[in-house]
């Protein structure tokens, strides 16, 4: 399945991977090791380092630096002697991994390895007079002082460093090789914010990234290590496809700002679905979340908590009737959910045709579910190319779209269908089944967090409401589909845990909260 994985990655891909890697039980230290080894055997062979060889190693506090100090340590085994610079101190190194192998080195590993503190760019001026006067002179410098993540200008004493590998490399003629970046340059848009090394080799890991190329200043060559992520990391939803997605609220934020959702649905026939959807935004964590419903069953929504507030319009079903009173709501929300236990009357079909009309001038982020994909079986050209996200089951699926989806096992047909019908609406596919699919025709991932418990009513509301949830706090729909798939899936699994195998779609929307900190 080619279309799951990408030549290049960006650097919050990276990250996504890292997690979902941890969350199949390989530590983040096993992936440095990895990183660190390969690395070493990379610039061993291709430099011919030996016994009477000496490596420079300019190390951050980041997991570069953790890097950097794995690659001292495999280079020790070969009876390579180094010497590591630390910018900062051991005190501010940043991530458990890192920490580890710098107590490794710094308190095993001293008789092949130096060490020297970098407080501020003064040493790097006394390091310089030091080089000069150093009868064994060094056959590499490896850069490991910032990663993928670079932002604007380059603080201290990180600049003076990169100023000071640029000497010696400019009249000492000693390779310069990059850990997975160099310092200082932006693998996501190729951009140098004002200072960056410039690489005589960068050895970058798992995949080359998305804008690090060899047609600039700062990259000679570029080769690729893998370091032990597997298929599968990238294949299935982790919980790294669900941490990027979890926003948090800026300390200046006031009511409104963190998600506004508006849940369309109900009707005689059905008030629980629409009540599922919204509790879901309003135990998530949005600002405001207001359900419309016909008027039949406002006062039943309004007795599952004080939380809901519930706007109506008389009768049995949604019509035209409320059509303003509803675009009044939807110029207010950030994203709209629509479909959950609407039915499927010939004046809804009409109400939800000009809704989307509307959604499609007005740009909106919506999702689509239940009632509503059987509605729009007409109407694709409607949705199609839209900010939404479609969220059917295999029925649905074969409803809206006459699509007859391979048995469960099958997993690459069933994926390539899904993947298909998501590229040619040019929207987001989130396919519910004992695997989550989810594509929007670009890329596809599989979901298997969830259990069969789950296959009870109000489980997919719930689903589709954590979707509108994820889209209300500025995730881009895809982000929020993968994402709200992994988590409701989560969330039925840790209510299997805490309360047996017999629990309702309420149980997981009061367990929302204890189940994502249990993620954290």
């Amino acid at each position: 399945m080619d279309r799951l994985s990408s030549e290049k990655i960006s650097s919050k891909e990276v990250g996504i991977l890292d997690n979902n890697a941890e969350w199949l039980g390989i530590p983040k230290s096993h992936l440095m090791e990895c990183a660190g080894y390969s690395f070493a055997m990379e610039i061993i062979q291709r430099y011919k380092l030996d016994e009477t060889s000496k490596a420079l190693i300019f190390c951050g506090t980041g997991n570069n630096g953790g890097d950097g100090f794995v690659i001292g340590r495999h280079l020790s085994s070969f009876g390579i002697k180094s010497k590591i610079l630390l910018m900062g101190g051991p005190s501010k190194i940043r991530t458990e991994e890192a920490k580890l192998n710098w107590e490794i080195i710094s308190e095993s590993l001293t008789h092949s390895i130096e060490f020297e503190i970098i407080n501020d760019s003064t040493d790097i001026v006394n390091l310089g007079i030091i080089l000069d006067q150093e009868q064994q002179p060094y056959r590499i410098i490896i850069d490991g002082l910032l990663g993928t993540g670079i932002k604007g200008k380059v603080r201290e004493p990180y600049a003076t460093a990169i100023e000071f590998i640029d000497e010696i490399r400019e009249h000492h003629a000693i390779p310069i090789v990059s850990i997975d970046v160099p310092s200082g340059y932006s693998p996501d848009t190729g951009e140098v914010g004002d200072i960056a090394v410039r690489a005589d080799l960068v050895i970058t890991f798992h995949r080359n990234k998305i804008e690090m190329n060899t047609d600039n200043e700062y990259i000679k060559e570029i080769v690729v290590k893998s370091i032990g992520i597997p298929k599968e990391a990238w294949l299935f939803l982790g919980r790294g496809d669900l941490l990027p997605a979890l926003k948090y609220r800026e300390p200046d934020y006031h009511k409104g700002q963190f998600g506004r959702m508006l849940v369309i649905g109900g009707s005689k026939n059905y008030s629980g679905a629409p009540a599922y959807s919204s509790l879901a935004g309003i135990n998530f964590g949005c600002d405001l979340v207001i359900t419309y419903t016909p008027q039949v069953i406002a006062d039943v929504l309004r007795g599952y908590s004080p939380n809901m507030i519930v706007r109506s319009h008389p009768g049995d079903w949604l019509s035209m009737e409320s059509f303003d009173e509803i675009m009044w709501l939807v110029d207010w929300a950030n994203s709209i959910l629509i479909g959950p236990g609407m039915g499927e009357e010939k004046e809804t079909e009409e109400l939800l045709v000009n809704l989307l009309g509307q959604f499609k001038e007005k740009e909106k982020k919506f999702v689509l579910d239940a009632d509503a994909l059987k509605l729009i079986k007409t109407h694709h050209d409607l949705i199609k190319g839209q900010s939404c996200i479609l969220t059917p089951h295999e029925g649905e699926l074969k409803i809206m779209a006459d699509i007859e989806l391979p048995s469960h096992d099958k997993i690459e047909d069933r994926g390539e269908k899904v993947y298909k019908f998501a590229k040619e609406l040019d929207v987001t596919v989130l396919l519910k089944g004992p695997y989550d699919y989810v594509s929007n025709g670009k890329k596809l991932k599989l979901n298997r967090t969830g259990c069969p418990e789950m296959a009870i009513g109000g489980t997919g509301d719930v689903l589709a409401g954590l979707c509108t949830s994820f889209v209300a706090t500025n995730v881009n729909n895809y982000r929020a589909a993968c994402a709200g798939a992994f988590l409701n899936g989560y969330v039925g699994e840790y209510c299997k845990k805490i309360l047996g195998p017999r629990f309702t779609a309420m149980d997981m929307i009061e367990h929302l909260t204890n189940a994502i900190q249990s993620l954290l």
